[in-house]
């Protein structure tokens, strides 16, 4: 055999090799890039978000999303189907900045016709710089240029784990992934001991730092909402926004104080509301004054993230209009409230069996 002979043929079976992987992982299809999973459970977990939702915002039959962080994760969108009417999915982002809940608007809206967004708006995801990813995201997953999926179809995990995990389960489908994708609920301590873990309260007075000391922090916050909310809204009158604020327990917010920036957070959670709020298609719920979850932490794993049942009675308020705000008034009252009880944990100095009444 000659040797340009040779080499033809050895082209030849490199390029065949390569087609038939190209084609095995555009068959199979793991995280749901190019077609919905009918053959097998795909594999959806947190550890897969960034991937799976790329598949999810593609691929999945949908005209409403859930946007947000960790907070976000336990809804069951088929609670929220029946409770307003919509077809949900959840584009959930563990951890993610406003540019990551841009990024899973941008899929959705340019995919499909979008009639509700569920936003849950933590403050910690307005600070993180406006134009980067705090989580960061398989790009090449989430536009439209077919040639850099390369990266997908040779990608080692995909081959070597995902491909093979899929097989597994061929013939096998779950019908509540929908719901039961990403969430947590089940899988951690709840109460007191699981809050305190790493906080430790004191009587030590703090000085709260004034919103004015912090322009550049103040500045992110601006430029989140004005790059990574906004256009959007503006540019889908037709589409209802839901944003509302995730209910934090007490401990969360006294961290704030024990920082510094209590009083710095809520101003800006006002400056949110105040410029979002004028929108037609925006409404707006805070939950975070909600006393009978806030000062129970048997609701908490730690002090910020709440139970699936928490997740589950914030649908039924938003679907009965309660804990709605639409004046600067309730914000302030809200905080007020959050001050006062804040203040008395500072000067008990402990967890109390109960909280004085506060006027």
């Amino acid at each position: 055999m000659t040797r340009s002979l040779w080499g033809r043929l050895t082209l030849a079976l490199l390029v065949c090799a390569l087609t038939l992987i190209v084609a095995l992982v555009v068959l199979v299809d793991p995280f749901e890039i190019y077609h919905k999973a009918t053959a097998f459970i795909p594999p959806i977990d947190n550890g897969t978000q960034s991937y799976s939702n790329a598949g999810i915002a593609k691929s999945y039959d949908y005209d409403s999303v859930i946007i947000g962080s960790s907070m976000t994760e336990n809804f069951r969108p088929s609670q929220l189907d029946a409770a307003l009417g919509r077809r949900f999915v959840k584009l959930c982002i563990n951890g993610g900045s406003a540019f990551n809940h841009k990024q899973m608007m941008e899929m959705a809206f340019s995919t499909h016709e979008i009639r509700t967004v569920l936003y849950g708006l933590d403050l910690d995801s307005l600070s993180f710089f406006y134009t980067a990813p705090k989580t960061e995201m398989p790009t090449y997953l989430y536009d439209d240029d077919l040639f850099n999926d390369v990266q997908y179809w040779f990608n080692q995990s995909i081959l070597a784990r995902y491909i093979s995990k899929c097989l597994r389960t061929l013939g096998q489908s779950d019908p509540d992934q929908r719901d039961t994708m990403y969430t947590w609920g089940d899988t951690y301590a709840f109460g007191a001991d699981a809050v305190f873990r790493d906080v430790t309260l004191r009587t030590d007075e703090v000085e709260q730092t004034p919103l004015e000391a912090h322009p550049s922090l103040s500045q992110q916050f601006r430029l989140n909402v004005e790059h990574n909310i906004i256009p959007y809204i503006e540019a889908h009158p037709d589409t209802q926004f839901i944003f509302f604020f995730p209910p934090y327990s007490l401990v969360h917010w006294y961290t704030f104080y024990a920082e510094g920036r209590l009083h710095d957070n809520l101003m800006q959670k006002q400056a949110v509301f105040e410029r979002l709020c004028a929108y037609d298609n925006v409404r707006f719920y805070d939950f975070q004054a909600k006393l009978d979850w806030i000062l129970n932490l048997d609701h908490y794993i730690d002090p910020m993230h709440y139970g699936a049942h928490i997740n589950a009675q914030i649908v039924d308020l938003i679907a009965q209009d309660q804990c709605r705000v639409t004046s600067v008034d309730q914000i302030k009252a809200s905080a007020d409230v959050l001050l006062a009880h804040v203040e008395q944990l500072r000067t008990l100095g402990a967890w109390p069996d109960s909280f004085n009444p506060l006027p």
